[in-house]
C-alpha cells in the first residue's frame, strides 16, 4: 500500500502542470498511504505511559515452529518508547507485563502479569 501511494504520486509528477500544479492537487494526499510511522510505546491501563524493557531485533518466520520460539534475532534491550526501523520487531523483555495485543507495534496497552514474582 504505501509503495502505491508513492508509485501514484510519481506517475501524477510526468505532468505536473495539469495535473499537481493544477485542478488535481489534492493527488498529494495519496503520499499519506507511505507515512506510518514505526513505533513502540506500552501504556498501562489507565492509558499513562509505561516505560517497560524490550528486546527490539530482526524479525524471524515463525511460522510451524512448534512451542514458543523466539521471534527476533539480534535483539538490544531498550526501554520504551522505542522506534522501530523496517523489518525489525519488539518482544517484552520480562514477563512482569502481558501484552493485550499479539503484535508489540504503535501503542499497546499492557496489564500485570499475575503470576509474575520478583526474584
Amino acid at each position: 500500500m504505501a509503495l502505491g501511494g508513492i508509485v501514484t504520486v510519481l506517475h501524477a509528477c510526468l505532468d505536473m502542470k495539469s495535473t499537481i500544479l493544477g485542478k488535481y492537487h489534492y493527488i498529494l494526499y495519496i503520499i499519506v498511504l507511505a507515512m506510518q510511522p514505526r513505533m513502540l510505546l506500552t501504556v498501562d491501563e489507565d492509558l499513562k505511559p509505561l516505560p517497560v524493557p524490550v528486546r527490539v531485533g530482526q524479525a524471524v518466520d515463525v511460522v510451524g515452529q512448534a512451542g514458543r520460539p523466539k521471534t527476533i534475532t539480534g535483539f538490544q534491550t531498550h526501554t520504551t518508547p522505542v522506534l522501530l526501523a523496517a523489518g525489525e520487531r519488539a518482544e517484552l523483555a520480562t514477563d512482569k507485563y502481558i501484552p493485550l495485543t499479539s503484535t508489540l507495534e504503535g501503542f499497546v496497552i499492557l496489564k500485570k502479569n499475575p503470576e509474575y514474582h520478583e526474584e
